[in-house]
C-alpha cells in the first residue's frame, strides 16, 4: 500500500499540468464529489461561509485566493480589488477580531512576474492589502513560491511588515536549504514564521524527502526557541510528534505553538487541537483556479483518489 500511495501522489502531481485531466476534473460531477471537501468553492461567498463554520468551533483560519497569475498589469490590480474586498467582507461578517482570521497571498498573483519591475509592482499591491488588513485587525502572510527568489520575497515582506499597524508573517518551507539561516535571522527578528515542508526535487530544493524533513527539524527548533509563535504546517505524523515534543519541552503549551492544516484535510486532527484549546489554522483556498490546488491536495491524501475515480464511473 505504501508504494501506491507513491506511485498514486506522483499521478496526481502530473496530472495537475494535464489539459486533458483538468478539463474531465473541472466536470460538474466531479466538482460535486470531490472538489468542495478540499476547496470553499469559487465564490467569495464560500469562503465567508467556511470561514464563519470554522471559527464556531474554535478554529482560526487563514484564507487564500485561488487564481492564476495576472496577463497584465489591469489584472493585477483587479487581483488587488478582489483581496482588498476580501478583507472587506471578512470584517462585514464580523470574522477579523481577536486576531482569527488573516489572509494568505502570493506577490505572482499580484503581478509580481510582470516585466523587470513586477515584484516591487506586486509589493506595491500588496501594501493596500496589508493596509487594509491592518484597520480591521486581520493579519497577512506572505507565502514564498518557487518561481520568485525566496530572498526577494523576503525583503519585499520586511517592506510591508514595516506599515502602520501590519501583521505580516512569512511562510517559508524547509525543502529550500537556505531556510535554516533565514529562520535563524528572522526569528531573531521577531518574526512569525509559518514553516511548511515544500516540494523537493526542485531547482535550488533538496534533492530527498528525508532531507527537507530533517532540514523542517532544524527549523522547527530554532522557531520554538525565540519568542514568536511558529506556525507547524504540515501532515506528516512525525514531524508534528517532533513539534509537540519540542513544544513540551520549551514550555510553550497549545498557545505557544500554532498548527496549520489545509480546509478539509485531517479534521480529527483539527479537532483534538482545537477542543483542548489549541490554537488550530485552517488554510481555507477559494477561487477559479482551484484544479492544480486540488491535485497538490490529492496528492498528499491518496486514498481520496478512490472518491475520484467513483465520480467518473457515475459520470
Amino acid at each position: 500500500m505504501a508504494g501506491w500511495g507513491s506511485t498514486t501522489s506522483d499521478l496526481m502531481l502530473r496530472l495537475a499540468h494535464d489539459a486533458r485531466a483538468r478539463r474531465f476534473v473541472e466536470s460538474r460531477t466531479i466538482r460535486h464529489d470531490v472538489v468542495r471537501r478540499y476547496v470553499a468553492g469559487e465564490s467569495l461567498s464560500g469562503a465567508l461561509d467556511a470561514t464563519g463554520e470554522l471559527l464556531v468551533r474554535g478554529r482560526r483560519v487563514s484564507v487564500t485566493h485561488l487564481a492564476l497569475d495576472p496577463l497584465d498589469r489591469n489584472e493585477a490590480r483587479e487581483r488587488r480589488k478582489r483581496l482588498s474586498k476580501l478583507v472587506r467582507r471578512l470584517d462585514q461578517a464580523g470574522y477579523t477580531s481577536a486576531g482569527r482570521v488573516e489572509i494568505s497571498l502570493r506577490l505572482g498573483t499580484l503581478g509580481a512576474h510582470l516585466g523587470r519591475d513586477g515584484l516591487s509592482a506586486a509589493t506595491q499591491r500588496a501594501a493596500s492589502v496589508v493596509e487594509a488588513a491592518a484597520a480591521v485587525g486581520a493579519g497577512v502572510t506572505l507565502e514564498t513560491e518557487p518561481t520568485l527568489d525566496q530572498g526577494r520575497v523576503i525583503e519585499a515582506a520586511a517592506s510591508l511588515r514595516a506599515l502602520p499597524g501590519a501583521q505580516v508573517a512569512l511562510a517559508l518551507p524547509s525543502g529550500m536549504p537556505r531556510t535554516e539561516s533565514d529562520c535563524v535571522e528572522l526569528a531573531a527578528d521577531g518574526w512569525r514564521i509559518r514553516l511548511y515542508q515544500g516540494p523537493v526535487g526542485a531547482a535550488g530544493a533538496y534533492a530527498r524527502r528525508a532531507e527537507a524533513n530533517r532540514a523542517y527539524v532544524r527549523c522547527l527548533q530554532t522557531l520554538m526557541a525565540a519568542p514568536p509563535v511558529p506556525i507547524v504546517a504540515t501532515q506528516d505524523t512525525r514531524l508534528l510528534a517532533i513539534a509537540e515534543e519540542l513544544a513540551a519541552r520549551t514550555e510553550r503549551a497549545d498557545c505557544g505553538v500554532e498548527y496549520l492544516l489545509p480546509y478539509g484535510m485531517r479534521p480529527e486532527r483539527q479537532a483534538v487541537v482545537a477542543d483542548r484549546g489549541g490554537r488550530m489554522q485552517v488554510y481555507v483556498p477559494y477561487g477559479p483556479d482551484w484544479y492544480p490546488y486540488l491535485m497538490s491536495r490529492l496528492a498528499e491524501q491518496p486514498g481520496d483518489v478512490a472518491a475520484l475515480l467513483r465520480a467518473a464511473a457515475a459520470r
